[in-house]
């Protein structure tokens, strides 16, 4: 599978010996506001709860699995069928960026219940090693916050509606991300997440 990503016209961004890409959806699959609206009816009616330091407490934002059961922060997130409105969304990371793409989690984040989601490295638990994770950004623009894991360095990147990052499985592992909330933030923002989870 391709690394650098040139083909899908990602910008690479270099973290010392590591790598980070963005870009855009192209546009015969870019989200219009009916199906953004549509996205947003989806979110549960309740949070997803998650085990830290060995107390259950419920994530300040909207999550849902789908397609496979994610496992982070010693909570399983159970898997939903893949709904018809990302299949588009799935079909092209697959082609374009890995081709065992095959889980998506969704986080909804309405600035107006100040959600946000803290520092932290992506659970790498069942996933196929070497596959990068997919994060897609819609509605409002929010920043994407990457911060080495040991040390003090710090990249921001504006997650607008429509954009991409290609965060590599090494990065990962070096490197946390989180969407902190401002009181600048404004409306609701939708992350779509891929992941090459191996079979169950």
């Amino acid at each position: 599978m391709p690394t650098d990503y040139a083909h899908i016209q990602m910008y690479q961004h270099r973290l010392g010996d590591d790598a980070f890409f963005s870009g855009s959806l192209p546009a015969d699959i870019a989200i219009g506001q009916a199906q953004l609206d549509a996205l947003w009816q989806l979110h549960p009616a309740d949070y997803h709860e998650i085990s830290i330091h060995g107390r259950r407490v419920k994530t300040p934002r909207w999550q849902q699995a789908y397609g496979m059961d994610y496992h982070y922060t010693g909570r399983t997130n159970r898997a939903l069928p893949v709904p018809n409105i990302l299949e588009p969304l799935l079909h092209w990371s697959k082609h374009q960026i890995h081709g065992q793409l095959n889980g998506i989690l969704l986080n909804w984040y309405d600035a107006a219940c100040r959600h946000y989601i803290g520092r932290h490295r992506d659970s790498t638990r069942n996933m196929v090693v070497g596959a990068p994770i997919v994060t897609i950004s819609l509605g409002e623009t929010r920043t994407f916050r990457l911060r080495k894991w040991r040390g003090d360095e710090r990249h921001d990147f504006e997650a607008k509606h429509g954009t991409v990052f290609i965060l590599p499985y090494a990065t990962n592992l070096r490197w946390t991300h989180e969407v902190p909330h401002f009181a600048r933030d404004i409306g609701r923002r939708i992350s779509i997440t891929l992941r090459a989870f191996l079979p169950a």
